[in-house]
């Protein structure tokens, strides 16, 4: 079945459903007054609409079309449910269904097969950028930068899954990290540390985040976390909305040091030496 089809049959469907409700009302079997013909219709429509989101999601018409769907559809239901009177639920009673939010989310992870991925977005020239431009398509995560000199690397990923940087030799370079729910392990001894202060920035809703820093590089550390522990090499604290920062003796001198910023809502920040 076409997509087009599809959309065919709901509309037809909804037609008649109208139909059906006008013609008992002329021959008397429902008795409503003009006002209230679309108190009766409304969620009806609502219904056509959200089995055309969840149809174009299903048919991969649409990314963005499974919420909308399954929304719509209990919303509709429930309101379809009361006008027969099989149980109460008004329009405004729509804040009762945010626990589908949650549904969703969990259903969301559960339908996402593969792992989270980080690209970087290089400065190549424009011509080479143009011929790499139909790619597979990312998400690009816009967070707020760090007050740095230095053009932070865009990362591009999901926000949901883990991120790590521990292959050997892996180039460091001044980046802003950001994921919803997800553990960051981040091993700056295997990486090729620039002759220059390189920030980073690690950012987060809920996960872990472990850090392993050379003892050769100086380091300037801003940490915060609302719910749960932060231990920077031989500095601890924990409970709630809890700050701890770090600085190298010798950190300004240096040339070549790291600048790491890392915020965390709940979960813990561990920053070890080797």
């Amino acid at each position: 079945m076409r997509y087009r089809s599809v959309n065919q049959i709901i509309f037809a469907v909804t037609l008649s459903a109208v139909g059906v409700l006008l013609l008992l009302m002329n021959i008397g079997v429902i008795s409503l007054e003009i006002k209230e013909v679309f108190v009766v219709i409304y969620p009806f429509i609502l219904l056509a609409a959200g089995l055309h989101y969840l149809l174009s999601y299903m048919l991969k018409k649409s990314r963005s079309g499974m919420f909308p769907g399954l929304f719509l559809i209990v919303f509709s239901f429930l309101l379809i449910l009361d006008r027969f009177e099989v149980t109460e639920f008004r329009f405004m009673e729509i804040w009762k269904l945010w626990p589908l939010f949650l549904i969703f989310f969990g259903i969301n992870i559960l339908l996402k097969r593969d792992r989270l991925k980080i690209h970087f977005e290089q400065d190549f020239p424009a011509d080479i950028y143009e011929k790499n431009k139909g790619a597979a398509e990312k998400k690009v995560i816009n967070i707020s930068k760090y007050e740095s000199p230095q053009p932070l690397k865009n990362i591009r990923g999901f926000s949901i899954g883990d991120v790590d940087f521990k292959q050997p030799n892996w180039s460091l370079e001044p980046m802003d990290l950001y994921t919803m729910i997800g553990d960051y392990f981040i091993d700056f001894s295997k990486a090729f540390i620039p002759e220059k202060e390189t920030p980073v920035i690690v950012r987060g809703w809920i996960g872990d985040v472990k850090m392993i820093i050379p003892e050769n590089i100086p380091v300037m550390i801003q940490s915060n976390i609302n719910i749960g522990d932060i231990r920077i090499f031989d500095q601890k604290t924990g409970d709630i909305n809890r700050s701890l920062q770090y600085k190298s003796p010798g950190y300004d001198e240096a040339s070549r040091k790291l600048r790491i910023a890392v915020q965390v809502k709940i979960g813990s920040i561990r920053i070890d030496k080797v």
